[in-house]
């Protein structure tokens, strides 16, 4: 079996990364639900292969009990794990294949919260990573998520790579 050495990325080529794939005009942020939920550079962590995005809860968010719709926190690890994913893939495709979410802690109205993803393996093909997401004002640990994502074949030439 034959395994792939990857390259080592600096950490200025991971912030620099983020942050380029985070501006308005980016190809992420053109088409779809990632605009709406206004992602936020926190921190990246090259090393550890962490990273670390903020969010605000805004009213589209709710649900009729008046906190964080359970399909938005799972949006917002959805991105953050994709984000990571493409730091590592490039420019090639990606997509979930597994997702999975606990949910802790309610999440409060026009509060900020944080999701730290880690990727626990790149591979070839395959990246797996968990996640959690604390509140931004006391760090209490709201949910859990853990995922699997799969390197497709198409590239996107689009892409700010």
């Amino acid at each position: 079996m034959r395994i792939m050495e990857q390259k080592k990325e600096t950490q200025q080529d991971m912030e620099n990364y983020i942050k380029k794939t985070l501006l308005p005009e980016s190809y992420l942020l053109q088409k779809g639900i990632i605009s709406k939920m206004n992602p936020a550079f926190f921190s990246c962590d090259a090393e550890n292969r962490c990273l670390t995005l903020q969010f605000e809860v805004q009213e589209w968010q709710l649900n009729p009990e008046g906190i964080l719709h359970g399909g938005m926190i799972v949006t917002a690890f959805d991105t953050v794990f994709g984000l990571l994913c493409h730091f590592y893939m490039q420019q090639n495709m990606i997509n979930t294949i597994d997702i999975s979410t606990t949910f802790l802690k309610p999440i409060p109205a026009n509060c900020k919260y944080t999701i730290t993803a880690k990727a626990n393996h790149v591979g070839n093909t395959i990246t797996s990573m968990t996640a959690e997401a604390h509140l931004s004002e006391n760090n209490l640990l709201l949910a859990t998520a853990s995922c699997t994502f799969m390197k497709l074949r198409t590239k996107a030439d689009d892409m700010p790579y």
